[in-house]
């Protein structure tokens, strides 16, 4: 594990041998986008760190330190607007909750009979 670590280390673009760097090669600084592979996890740089020869990433979303190994730098543009998708799924919310009302409705209109 130190072995790739380290060819991550020498392989990061910015040719810096002192950086942490992605499972893709490249660098992570502070306040990067960043992905975390094991769950998806989306969150900003807050810190970085070297313990004992090995660098650890601190996001802003979990609070928490990770190894860079496990991490990939994302850019705006892989982003989801979260508030769009809150208003969007909102919206479904309230079309399904439409629906539901809709259909208590026709139940009620089946019971009448017509005269004749």
């Amino acid at each position: 594990m130190k072995t790739l670590l380290r060819i991550l280390m020498i392989k990061c673009d910015c040719g810096d041998i002192m950086s942490a760097c992605d499972i893709r090669g490249q660098n992570i600084e502070v306040g990067a986008h960043i992905r975390y592979s094991g769950t998806g996890t989306v969150s900003k740089v807050s810190d970085i760190k070297e313990d004992e020869g090995k660098f650890w990433v601190k996001l802003e979303e979990t609070e928490l330190w990770y190894s860079p190994d496990s991490l990939e730098v994302i850019t705006e543009k892989d982003l989801i607007d979260v508030d769009s998708f809150d208003d969007k799924r909102d919206m479904v919310d309230k079309l399904r909750e439409s629906q539901a009302d809709l259909s208590d409705s026709l139940n009620d209109i089946q019971g009448c009979e017509g005269g004749g």
